[in-house]
Order: structure tokens, then sequence, then C-alpha cells
């Protein structure tokens, strides 16, 4: 079997319009602190005036570095997903990652500021990972691993800091939102027949691959 190396991202107009609001919203927030002020997520803060910050958080961010590696991800999977899921569906996954990423990082003490696209880009990684799980990536651009294990891997982290708290400042608990609606959202939990005969069919597509 052909190994399949995941090297570049595919550019589709969804991805250019999230990379291009959040690019946007970053430039502004450097001009204007009331951007973040407005739009930055506070847990003690959000009822009632400032539920809209329970998805706006997502379009900001803190730094450069940031907001760089999260536009690299998306670019890196997004494409694929959108063109995978049609351009409703993969909006909905991405919003609905970034929401549920907001609601729980609503467990964290209620002063903190938590910003950044993680929670929708964890939600877009575990939905890829379900996907395309024998994908390999270059885990630094160098150590090839396979798209279940990487994924794995980071929301192993993610849950181990959201339990044992620390974690240098990085809100895991909205990562781990992300990442649990992003896999519910993929395998459809909330409709167990589909889901049921979705994983039969996967099981029976593995089981010919290995015929052949």
């Amino acid at each position: 079997m052909n190994r399949q190396i995941r090297l570049g991202g595919t550019w589709t107009p969804v991805i250019g319009w999230l990379i291009g609001a959040n690019v946007a919203l970053f430039l502004a927030q450097n001009f204007s602190p009331l951007v973040t002020e407005w739009l930055a997520l506070v847990p003690g803060a959000v009822w009632p005036h400032r539920l809209h910050t329970l998805v706006t958080y997502a379009f900001l961010h803190g730094s450069v570095g940031h907001i760089f590696f999260n536009m690299l991800t998306l670019y890196f999977f997004g494409g694929d997903l959108d063109l995978f899921l049609g351009r409703r569906r993969f909006l909905t996954l991405y919003m609905g990652s970034a929401l549920a990423g907001g609601l729980a990082a609503l467990l964290l003490p209620a002063n903190t500021l938590v910003i950044g696209a993680s929670g929708a880009i964890y939600g877009l990684l575990v939905a890829y990972a379900v996907y395309f799980p024998r994908t390999e990536v270059l885990l630094w651009f160098l150590l090839p691993m396979k798209m279940w294990v990487l994924v794995t891997l980071w929301v192993g982290i993610s849950l181990f800091y959201s339990v044992f708290g620390s974690g240098g400042g990085i809100a895991h608990l909205a990562h781990l939102g992300g990442a649990v609606f992003g896999f519910a959202y993929t395998l459809r939990l909330w409709r167990p027949l589909p889901m049921l005969k979705d994983l039969q069919y996967r099981w029976r597509r593995r089981r010919f691959k290995r015929i052949q």
C-alpha cells in the first residue's frame, strides 16, 4: 500500500474567508484594544450581555505566532474537509466546534481571557482523523505520524491539562470542547442508527481492503 503523506493544504473560498476574517480582526486588535474587550470571552462576564463572545472569541488571537499556527492548521486540513463535507456542513462543524470550545471555557476561572481559534481547529482535526485516519502528516515538518495518532496525542494532552491544571496559560478546556463537538458531529452521535450503519460500513470497507 502506498503511503499518503500530507505535505500541503487545499485552498477553497471558505478557507479564504475564514483566514481573512481572523487576520482582519487580529489587525483590528492591534489598532484598538476595544476589539478584544468587545469580542473576547471572559467566563464570568458572558451572561447576560456578552453571549456573542461564545463564538467571537474564536476570531481573535494574542500574537503573530498564535494566529499563524492556527491559520496554517486551518489551511492544511480545512480545505479537504470543506470539499468532502460541503460548505454548509463544514461551516457547521467549524462554528459548532468554536461554540463548544467557548461553552467548555466557561468552566475556567471567571476572570480568564479566552481568545483563539484553537477550539474550532481541534474540531476540524478530530473530524479529519475520523474521515482520513491513515493519512500521514509530518509532525514539526519532520516526523511522519498517522493522523489518528497525532490527534489522539493532542487531545490527550488537552484532556490531561484540563483535569490536572497548568498548561502555560493555554485554554485546554476550549480545545477539548471543540474536539468533543468535532467527534460527535462527525459520527452523528445524536443519531444512533445512522452512526451504527456508518461504523458497519467502515468495518466492511476495512475487511474488503484486507481481502484485496
